[in-house]
């Protein structure tokens, strides 16, 4: 099953120090919820993919929607709560650098945190390289250049 990750952008500001704050909200019937503990909690990996897109998104608009972010590693992660089925999750992530390395590649570091309610449950440091892909335009339709 393919899974989307962003319900809808809260809030995004690219300007001083970039932020972007999504929410999400896992159903009862989706596939992810199939393991041993059922719908009473989000799987750990899932919470951590909703912070690794909302870093990536939020690299991905910073640098002008012309390179794309791959997620390279997580130096660091923490679980320190849990959230259900259905319940919203708001994952804020806000951009620590980007570096450049080389020919148009660079190197980009968020941190992100998932909260459920005002509750903290997640928070990572994520890392992604941000590559030129050429000839795809990586614009989404409709929004222009």
């Amino acid at each position: 099953m393919r899974y989307r990750f962003v319900d809808e952008i809260v809030s995004l500001t690219l300007e001083g120090a970039p932020r972007i704050e999504v929410a999400k909200r896992f159903d009862a019937g989706e596939d992810v919820f199939s393991g041993p503990v059922g719908p009473e909690h989000v799987p750990e990996s899932m919470l951590l993919e909703l912070m690794a897109m909302t870093g990536g998104h939020l690299v991905f608009r910073h640098l002008g929607e012309r390179r794309l972010p791959l997620l390279l590693k997580v130096p660091d992660c923490r679980f320190e709560g849990t959230a259900a089925a259905g319940e919203r999750l708001l994952a804020v992530a806000t951009l620590g650098g980007v570096s450049s390395v080389a020919d148009g590649t660079s190197v980009a570091e968020t941190e992100a945190r998932v909260y459920c309610e005002s509750r903290p449950i997640a928070e990572a440091r994520i890392m992604f390289v941000c590559v030129s892909v050429p000839g795809v335009d990586l614009v989404a339709p409709g929004r222009g250049a």
